[in-house]
C-alpha cells in the first residue's frame, strides 16, 4: 500500500502535468465541493486556496454560468470528458472574461472531478471550429464537422447519440425588439443552454437565426428544453412573447458508416433542415436515424453526379442591361435541368452541390459549356456571357487549377466570357481568393462579385477582393426601396464603386419602379423579370422589351445627375 508521502509525490506530478496547458487546476467530489485548488484561482477570485477547500465550485463560477457548467459536469462519466468549453469565473470585481475549461474523472482517485482552466480569451483557438458571435454556439459547418467527430467518438466507445434540431420561430425578431445588452443576455443564454445540453458541451451550433441542432445522450429530455427556452423568451420580453419551439429528433446510428458518407449525410439533414419553412418542418420529415438520412444523401450525391457527367442540364442566358442606354452588356448563364429532372429547382440542387462538396464540378461543367457555346456562334456574333462560381470552388485547388488550364487553353474567350463569384460568405481564404481572382484578371477574364450589400462583410471583400463588377443582391435594393434612408444609402454605395473603379449591377429588378430607382441612385445595370425571365435562346432579347423606359423623355424624368461608369 502507497505512502502518504507516495501519494504526495503522485499528487505533484499530477498537478505538475496539468499545469503544461492550465493556469488553473480543481478537484471536485462528487457533490462538486472543492477538494483541491491551485494556480491562480487566489488572484483572481480573492479568495486563497484554503479557503476554496470544501466549498460548492459554483463559488468561483459566474452566477450566470452556474446551470451551463452543472450541466456538463453531471454529464462526464469515466468514459468522457469535458472539452473546450467556454464560461466566466467570479473575480474580484465581477465576472470574468471567457476561459476555456476542460476536465475528466479519474477512476483511481475516488472517481474524483479534475478541471483545468486556460485563462485568456482562448477559447477556439486550439480549434478551426468557427462560433456565432450571437449565441456562442458552432455555426453550421462547424456544427457538423463537430457532430461528426464527436459521433464517432461515443460510436467507438460503443454509445449511439442522438441529434435535436430546433425551430425556434420569432426568437432572432425578439431578440431585435430587445436593447443591445438584453438581446446580448438572451442569446447567450439560449446558447449557452444547449451548449449544456450537449455531448460534452460542445456539440451545439446555431444553424440560422431560428434554428439550432444539438448532439446528445439518449436520455436527453426535449420536452425540458423546449420548456425551458419558452420561459428565457417569456422573461426576456415580460411575458409577452410564447416562443414556440418545435423540435424534431433523430438517432446518429453510425456503425459501418464512413467518415465521408457521415459528414454528407449530416450536411444533407441541416441543409433540409435550414431550408424547411413554416409547414415544411415536421418532426415526421426529419425524425429518421442517420443510416435511412446517409442512404438518401449518396442517392441524390449519385443522381447528381450523373446530372454533371451526362449533361443533363443547359445554359439559360439572361441579359444584364444598361440603366442609362438600354443597351445589353452581357449575360448571366443559369442552369435549367432536362429529362426527368425538368422544372426542379435549380436553387435546390446548387445549394445540395455546395453543402456536400460536388459545386466545383458543377462550376467547371458550366464553364465548359459556356466556351463551348461561344464557340459555335456565327462570325460576326459577338456575345459576352458570365458564368458562376461558387465561394466554395473557389477555396478548392483543383477545381482552381483546372481551370486555369481550360483557359489557357481558350485564351480567345478572354474577351466574351466573364465570372461571377456566388456565395462570397463562403470564401474561407479572402487572401488566397484574391489570388484567384487577380489570376483571372491578368489573363483578361473580367470577375463580378455577387450577393454585395446583402450583409456586413459585403465591404471587408470589397476592401480585400479586387473586382470590376459587384452585383447589389436583390434583398439589399429591396430594402433600399422601403427604407426611407434607403436611397441615401445606394446613391452612397454607388459612389464608393465608383471610386475605386467598379461597376455595379442591381438584380431582381422586375418593374419599372425598380429601374427607376437604381438609375437615379446611379447604379450602372439592372438585371431581372422587367427585361424577360431566363431563356435558352438569346434571340428572344432582340428586341429588348420595355425600350420606352430609355426614351430621351423617361430619361429626361429621371432625378439623377451622377454619371454612370461604363468599364465592364
Amino acid at each position: 500500500m502507497p505512502s502518504d508521502l507516495d501519494l504526495k509525490a503522485e499528487r505533484d506530478r499530477f498537478v505538475a502535468f496539468s499545469f503544461c496547458w492550465s493556469d488553473i487546476v480543481l478537484e471536485l467530489d462528487h457533490n462538486f465541493n472543492i477538494v483541491f485548488a491551485g494556480g491562480a484561482i487566489a488572484a483572481i477570485t480573492g479568495k486563497t486556496e484554503e479557503q476554496l477547500i470544501g466549498h460548492p465550485v459554483t463559488d468561483v463560477i459566474a452566477e450566470a454560468d452556474h446551470g451551463l457548467f452543472l450541466q456538463i459536469v453531471s454529464s462526464v462519466t469515466d468514459e468522457n470528458r469535458i472539452e473546450s468549453v467556454s464560461l466566466k469565473l467570479q473575480g474580484r470585481k465581477g465576472p470574468t472574461p471567457p476561459v476555456e475549461v476542460m476536465g475528466y474523472r479519474v477512476k483511481d482517485l475516488s472517481n474524483h472531478l479534475f478541471i483545468g482552466m486556460r485563462l485568456g480569451n482562448n477559447f477556439g483557438k486550439i480549434s478551426t471550429f468557427k462560433k456565432d458571435e450571437e449565441s456562442g454556439l458552432l455555426d453550421d459547418k462547424s456544427f457538423v464537422q463537430a457532430a461528426q467527430s464527436r459521433i464517432k467518438q461515443q460510436s467507438a466507445l460503443g454509445e449511439n447519440l442522438e441529434m435535436t434540431m430546433l425551430d425556434m420561430d420569432q426568437l432572432q425578431e425578439l431578440a431585435n425588439s430587445l436593447g443591445n445588452e438584453d438581446a446580448g443576455h438572451l442569446m447567450s443564454s439560449v446558447g449557452a443552454y444547449l451548449r449544456s445540453t450537449s455531448i460534452g458541451g460542445d456539440t451545439a451550433g446555431r444553424i440560422s437565426d431560428n434554428k439550432f441542432g444539438i448532439v446528445h445522450k439518449r436520455d436527453l429530455d426535449v420536452s425540458k428544453i423546449q420548456s425551458q427556452i419558452t420561459k428565457m423568451a417569456s422573461d426576456a420580453s415580460g411575458g409577452k412573447v410564447a416562443l414556440d419551439v418545435k423540435c424534431a429528433t433523430m438517432e446518429m446510428d453510425s456503425d459501418n458508416i464512413s467518415d465521408e458518407d457521415l459528414a454528407n449525410g449530416l450536411a444533407y439533414t441541416i441543409n433540409q433542415f435550414k431550408n424547411a419553412k413554416g409547414a415544411d418542418f415536421t418532426t415526421g420529415n426529419l425524425t429518421q436515424n442517420m443510416s435511412a438520412l446517409v442512404l438518401e444523401a449518396q442517392n441524390k450525391i449519385s443522381t447528381f453526379k450523373t446530372v454533371v457527367k451526362e449533361r443533363e442540364f443547359f445554359i439559360a442566358f439572361q441579359p444584364i442591361v444598361g440603366t442609362r442606354d438600354g443597351k445589353i452588356h452581357h449575360y448571366e448563364c443559369l442552369a435549367r435541368f432536362r429529362g426527368e429532372h425538368a422544372g426542379k429547382s435549380p436553387y435546390e440542387y446548387i445549394v445540395f452541390a455546395e453543402e456536400t462538396g460536388l459545386i466545383p464540378d458543377f462550376d467547371m461543367a458550366m464553364a465548359q459549356m459556356a466556351l463551348q457555346w461561344l464557340a459555335q456562334q456565327p462570325k460576326g456574333k459577338h456575345f459576352h456571357v458570365a458564368v458562376n462560381v461558387s465561394g466554395y470552388s473557389v477555396g478548392d485547388s483543383t477545381y482552381v487549377a483546372n481551370l486555369i488550364g481550360l483557359l489557357r487553353e481558350n485564351e480567345w474567350a478572354a474577351e466574351s466570357l466573364m465570372f461571377e463569384i456566388t456565395e462570397s460568405a463562403r470564401l474561407e481564404n479572402l487572401d488566397e481568393a484574391n489570388v484567384f481572382i487577380q489570376t483571372l484578371r491578368k489573363m483578361g477574364f473580367k470577375v463580378c462579385l455577387d450577393d454585395f450589400g446583402a450583409g456586413a462583410a459585403s465591404f471587408q471583400y470589397l476592401s480585400t477582393l479586387e473586382v470590376d463588377i459587384v452585383k447589389l443582391d436583390g434583398s439589399a435594393v429591396r430594402n433600399a426601396l422601403k427604407a426611407p434612408k434607403g436611397r441615401s444609402f445606394l446613391i452612397a454605395l454607388g459612389n464608393l464603386c465608383r471610386d475605386l473603379k467598379v461597376a455595379t449591377i442591381a438584380e431582381q429588378i422586375d418593374d419599372p419602379r425598380g429601374l427607376k430607382f437604381v438609375r437615379d441612385c446611379g447604379i450602372g445595370y439592372v438585371q431581372g423579370y422587367l427585361f424577360g425571365k431566363p431563356s435558352p435562346n438569346v434571340r428572344d432579347f432582340d428586341p429588348l422589351p420595355h425600350a420606352e423606359l430609355f426614351s430621351k423623355k423617361a430619361l429626361s424624368d429621371n432625378a439623377a445627375t451622377l454619371s454612370v461608369m461604363t468599364r465592364i
